[in-house]
């Protein structure tokens, strides 16, 4: 039996032109739809709801007071950012970690932030060697990272492209500071000394010193080395003694800086003493006793009274309303620099819209200008090749009596 077909129906062909452009509508809607899922947030840390962040301090070893104190202003801000609704929507997050003030630690904390953590970019480094230590992954993964702790030459010349450094070297402030000293209390006649660590952190202090002798033309009699975490300083005080030694820049952190000045009390030696922005610490008061009245720091930081300051007044009051009772005693000036380093962060990302990389952040950084903070420091402005924002130096006078610092010179301006 014959088996029967339908007839086949022709084939229609559609011209070519028809062809092609079908092709293309349909390769775009695919693509399209695709797309339509795909995150904005193709860098490593960003999701649609959140940006993490991370932070390394020191919250044990020689410079727990002050890793303490950073980070607690760094917590300030995430409560604050995320209470006024993230950034452009995105719930912010932050990653804690202690190096114990050992750059071998540090590299290890950065490892884990960054393998296991999955941190975008970086509101806290640690101290000088410690982030100097960080640079080589930094540059490689070119992190976003701001360095608002300790700051040092070696952290941005050369310009390293991710990282941005807010305040003056070391160098900087000392060179500054002890200059306006010198002014202030006639000491152009005095016999200086100099005492300090023997790391990254001493040597720039040094530097600072070093400048101030020779601008000012002053009489160096004696400079010591001591090691980090070194408790007794009898035999150095007592050189500084033999030397005749009336002004010292005394370049310890915490407990080395309260040693010196218990010693120098001990030895009956009526000197000016200069420090850094370290000794800038209740602490450092309390550890020396009856020695911790008098002392001046070079900082750029106001004293945390000073709430005539409208963003001293701002920061003070998140505080109070974000840290419990015993955390808002630990504050220091250490909360307020790096509570500004995160606005700064903050800024960056806010610019970058929805669409946050790295790239973007580390851009509009570099382009952040005249970036104001209420008056807690001077307005931050980076540029293409200057990745520090040294603002100026003030000096700051230690009073024990009522547990307080005072601002007791102007604001200095950074050369």
């Amino acid at each position: 039996m014959k088996t029967t077909h339908p007839a086949r129906q022709p084939v229609t062909q559609l011209p070519e032109q028809l062809t092609v452009k079908t092709f293309r509508i349909a390769t775009l809607f695919l693509l399209t739809l695709g797309l339509s899922n795909i995150s904005y947030a193709i860098e490593q840390g960003v999701t649609d709801d959140t940006i993490t962040l991370g932070v390394i301090s020191p919250l044990s070893g020689p410079a727990s007071l002050i890793g303490k104190a950073h980070n607690l202003g760094v917590r300030i801000w995430n409560a604050d950012v995320n209470e006024r609704g993230g950034i452009n929507g995105r719930t912010i997050k932050v990653k804690y970690e202690d190096d114990g003030y050992v750059p071998a630690r540090t590299l290890q904390s950065l490892k884990k932030l960054t393998d296991l953590d999955n941190i975008f970019g970086l509101v806290g480094t640690s101290g000088s060697a410690h982030l100097k230590a960080m640079l080589p992954v930094l540059d490689r993964e070119n992190i976003p990272a701001i360095n608002a702790i300790a700051v040092n030459s070696a952290h941005f010349n050369p310009v390293h492209n991710s990282v941005f450094v807010i305040g003056p070297t070391y160098c900087q402030e000392i060179h500054a500071a002890l200059g306006k000293l010198v002014e202030m209390k006639s000491l152009q006649k005095a016999k200086f000394g100099l005492i300090y660590q023997d790391d990254d952190y001493g040597t720039d202090v040094r530097c600072g010193y070093l400048k101030a002798i020779e601008e000012y033309g002053l009489n160096n009699v004696i400079e010591l080395k001591y090691h980090r975490g070194q408790k007794n300083f009898s035999s150095e005080v007592l050189k500084l003694r033999r030397a005749g030694v009336t002004t010292l820049l005394a370049g310890g952190i915490v407990s080395e800086t309260a040693a010196m000045l218990k010693e120098s009390y001990r030895n009956r030696m009526n000197l000016t003493i200069l420090t850094t922005h370290a000794s800038h610490l209740l602490a450092v008061q309390k550890l020396a006793g009856k020695a911790g009245d008098g002392y001046f720091i070079a900082d750029y930081m106001p004293p945390l009274s000073n709430t005539d300051i409208p963003g001293m007044k701002r920061f003070i009051a998140l505080a109070k309303k974000h840290l419990s009772e015993t955390e808002f005693k630990s504050i220091s000036r250490y909360s307020t620099s790096s509570y500004i380093g995160a606005l700064a962060m903050e800024e960056g990302i806010k610019q970058c819209g929805k669409n946050v990389t790295r790239k973007c952040v580390i851009d509009k950084l570099e382009n952040l200008k005249d970036f104001e903070t209420e008056g807690l420091m001077g307005p931050i402005s980076f540029g293409p090749g200057n990745r520090q924002s040294a603002t100026s130096a003030v000096i700051i006078r230690s009073n024990a009596k009522t547990q307080s610092f005072e601002k007791v010179s102007n604001y200095i301006p950074i050369q």
